[in-house]
C-alpha cells in the first residue's frame, strides 16, 4: 500500500512518561513538528503529570488519554490503538506510533514522509536493529534476537490495521511485566513475525552500510546517520546509556561526534537537549557519554581578551608553603579580580610574599572552608566566573606528598598559567550549559584508597544530603561524581549552590555537581593539557597492572565480561598465562642449575622452599 500525497490523513498515538510528571519544550517541539502531518493526535500518559504538562498537551493533542504506568510503551500503545479502535483506526492512511524517547526532528519530517509515501509497504519505521545472535535475553521465541522495526517511531498502514493478522496478534498481545518481556515479545519479534506471514516493512534510514558493524546503528553510528543519511532523530539515551554499551561497541565517541556534529551544522536547539537530561538523568553518566573532559592548552590562548567579570577566590588554609603560590597568583590576568581569604595569620603571610597581582582580602576567624565559601558566595552577584582555589593542609598523614601531588594536580589544572585561565573562560563562553569545572580526582598515593569508589565510604550521607537540597533532581546518584574534592573550581556564577555552613566540608563537596545540575548547568573536568599527558600514563599503567592480576584469574573478555566474572568470583584461570609462568619457572631454574655449584643451590632452594612454607 502507497500513501496518497499531501493527504496527510494519519493518526498519531504519542506514548508519554515523565517520573516528575512534567512536559519538557523538547517534546513540544517534536509534537508540533509532527502535527502537519496528523488528523489526529491522540497523547498516552503513562503515570501522573502535572497541570502544566496537561495544559501543554492540550495545546497539541485532540485528546489525552490517562493511564496506570504499566506495560511500558507496548502497554500505553495498545491502550491508545483499542481507546480509538482498530475499526476507527483503520479509516487513516497510516496510524503512527511513537514515542518520547528521542529527540527531533534534526531534519524536516516532511523528508521522510515524501520518500515513505511512494513505497508500498505495510508498515515501516525510522530506524532498525540487526539481528544477535544467540539472543542476549535468553528468551526470545526464535532463539536468536531478529532484525527489527525500533519501536520509538512505528507507522502502520490501513490494509495492515485491519489485517485478521494485525487484529489478533494486538488483541492477545499481553502487556509486558518488565523491560526484556517489552523487548522480546513485541519490539524484537514484531517485524519478522509479520514478515513471515507475507507482509512487507522497511525503515526510512538506510542503515545497511553499518550492518556488521554494529547492531543498532542509530545508537553507535549515529553521527554518520545524521549527517550522510540525514536521520531526522537521535535517541535520548545516546547521551546517558550505561558505558560498558559504548565500550562493547566502540571507543566510546558517538554520541559525543553526533552532538558536536549538530552543535556546528543544524538548526536543532541543544538547550531542549541538555534541559530535558539535565533535570532527568544522573550527571556522571551523561559525562562519561559526552567525554564532559576539556583538555586546554598551556601555552595558547583560545581568546584575546576577557570580556566577562571574572574573580579568583583563594582560600589560605595553610601558608606554610605559601611560596609555592606565587606563580600561580602572577598568572592571574590583570583583568581578574583576585581576592585572598584566611585567617588574621594567614592572611600576614600572604602579604609578606612578593605577587605581582593586586588583592582584596576576606578576613574569616574561624579557619573553615565553609566560611571562606560564604565570601565567595557573597560577591556573586557581581561576577559571570568565579573560582575557589584552596591552599591546603598538605601534612594530613605521611608521606606528605600525595597530598602535595594533590595541590598540585588541583592549581596546575585551573590556574597553571595564564593562558589556561583564558582558556577556561572561552570554554564557559562556547558552552552554555557548562556550569563547573573541576581538576581530575586524585587516585595516586593513599588517595587510592581514599575514594572508596568515588564517595569515600559515605554514599548515604551524600544521597542524604542531595535529597533534601536538591529535591528537583530526580536522578539516582549510584554512580560517583566527578566532584571538587580538593575545594577548588571554576563555576558560573548562575550555577552555584547556596554556602551551607553547617554542611561536612566533604560531604557538601561530593553533592555539588547535583546542585549545579538542580541549577540546570552540567559539570565538566578541566585539563592543562600539560598535565593530561602525566596523567594518560598514570590511567594506562594502573589498568594494565590491575588488568596482569585479572586476567590470570577471570580471563581476558569484554570489559563488563571480566567485571561480571570478578562480581560473580566466576574464576577461570588462563591457561597460556599460567603454563608461560610455568615455563618461564623451569627455564630458570635449569639456568641457575648449571651456573651455581650443587651444594649451594640445595641450600638455596631448601632455603628458598622454608620461606615459601614448603616444609
Amino acid at each position: 500500500m502507497k500513501i496518497t500525497k499531501g493527504n496527510n490523513n494519519r493518526c498519531g498515538i504519542f506514548l508519554y512518561y515523565d517520573r516528575q510528571g512534567m512536559v519538557d519544550e523538547y517534546v513540544m517541539y517534536l509534537l508540533n513538528s509532527l502535527r502537519p502531518f496528523l488528523k489526529k493526535l491522540l497523547v498516552v500518559v503513562n503515570g501522573d503529570i502535572n497541570d502544566d504538562a496537561q495544559a501543554k498537551f492540550n495545546s497539541v493533542a485532540d485528546e489525552v488519554l490517562m493511564k496506570e504506568n504499566e506495560g511500558f510503551d507496548v502497554g500505553g500503545y495498545r491502550a491508545g490503538i483499542f481507546h480509538i479502535g482498530l475499526d476507527k483506526l483503520a479509516e487513516y492512511d497510516e496510524t503512527i506510533l511513537f514515542n518520547y524517547t528521542f529527540f527531533g526532528p534534526l531534519y524536516p519530517f516532511s523528508e521522510m514522509f515524501e520518500k515513505m509515501d511512494d513505497i508500498d509497504l505495510d508498515f515501516w519505521g525510522i530506524t532498525r536493529h540487526y539481528k544477535v545472535s544467540p539472543d542476549p535475553y535468553g528468551v526470545n521465541r526464535y532463539g536468536y534476537m531478529p532484525e527489527h522495526l525500533q519501536s520509538h517511531f512505528m507507522a502502520l498502514r490501513s490494509d495492515f490495521v485491519k489485517s485478521s493478522d494485525y487484529i489478533d496478534f494486538i488483541t492477545n498481545l499481553k502487556n509486558p511485566t518488565s523491560y526484556i518481556e517489552s523487548i522480546c515479545e513485541y519490539e524484537t519479534i514484531f517485524a519478522k513475525h509479520f514478515e513471515d506471514l507475507g507482509y512487507k516493512w522497511d525503515t526510512y534510514v538506510d542503515s545497511s552500510d553499518y550492518e556488521g558493524y554494529n547492531f543498532s546503528p542509530v545508537m553507535f553510528s549515529i553521527k554518520d546517520m545524521i549527517e550522510t543519511k540525514r536521520c531526522p532523530i537521535i535517541k535520548r539515551r545516546s547521551f546517558f546509556t550505561d558505558y560498558h554499551d559504548f565500550l562493547l561497541n566502540t571507543c566510546g565517541e558517538s554520541s559525543v561526534d553526533a552532538y558536536d556534529y549538530m552543535k556546528e551544522n543544524l538548526d536543532y536547539d541543544l538547550d531542549m537537549i541538555w534541559d530535558n537530561l539535565l533535570r532527568l538523568e544522573n550527571m556522571t553518566e551523561i559525562s562519561k557519554a559526552m567525554h564532559l573532559n576539556y583538555m586546554l592548552p598551556h601555552d595558547a590562548k583560545y581568546i584575546s581578551s576577557i570580556d566577562e567579570k571574572v574573580c579568583v577566590f583563594i582560600y589560605a588554609e595553610s601558608t606554610k608553603h605559601a611560596d609555592r603560590y606565587v606563580k600561580y597568583i602572577n598568572a592571574i590576568p590583570d583583568d581578574v579580580v583576585l581576592y585572598i581569604a584566611g585567617t588574621k595569620e594567614a592572611l600576614s603571610e600572604i602579604s609578606s610574599l612578593q605577587t605581582a597581582h593586586e588583592y582584596k582580602t576576606c578576613l574569616i576567624t574561624d579557619n573553615t572552608y565553609q566560611k571562606a565559601y560564604r565570601e565567595m558566595y557573597a560577591v556573586k552577584n557581581e561576577y559571570d566566573i568565579v573560582a575557589m582555589l584552596v591552599m591546603s593542609d598538605v601534612e594530613i598523614s605521611q608521606p606528605y606528598s600525595d597530598y602535595d601531588s594533590w595541590q598540585y594536580r588541583d592549581w596546575e589544572n585551573l590556574l597553571g598559567t595564564e593562558s589556561i585561565i583564558y582558556n577556561i573562560i572561552a570554554t564557559f563562553r562556547d558552552n552554555n550549559k557548562l556550569g563547573m569545572l573541576v581538576p581530575p580526582v586524585p587516585h595516586h598515593g593513599v588517595l587510592f584508597e581514599k575514594q572508596a569508589y568515588g564517595y569515600q565510604g559515605r554514599y548515604e550521607e551524600v544521597e542524604a544530603y542531595v535529597n533534601e537540597h536538591a529535591p528537583g533532581i530526580s536522578c539516582k546518584i549510584t554512580e560517583p561524581p566527578q566532584a571538587p574534592f580538593g575545594g577548588s573550581f571554576f563555576i558560573r556564577s548562575a550555577a552555584l549552590a547556596p554556602c551551607d555552613e553547617n554542611a561536612d566540608r566533604d560531604v557538601y563537596l561530593m553533592s555539588y555537581i547535583y546542585m549545579v545540575q538542580k541549577n540546570g548547568y552540567y559539570s565538566g573536568v578541566c585539563y592543562n593539557n600539560y598535565y593530561a599527558a602525566l596523567e594518560t600514563t598514570n590511567y594506562d599503567y594502573m589498568m594494565r597492572e590491575l588488568n596482569k592480576v585479572v586476567f590470570e584469574k577471570y580471563g581476558p573478555n569484554y570489559h563488563k565480561v571480566v567485571v561480571d566474572n570478578i562480581e560473580n568470583d566466576h574464576i577461570i584461570r588462563y591457561p597460556h598465562i599460567v603454563s608461560m609462568r610455568e615455563k618461564t619457572k623451569v627455564v630458570i631454574v635449569s639456568i641457575l642449575r648449571k651456573v651455581i655449584p650443587m651444594k649451594i643451590y640445595t641450600k638455596a632452594r631448601n632455603k628458598y622452599m622454608k620461606l615459601r612454607g614448603w616444609e
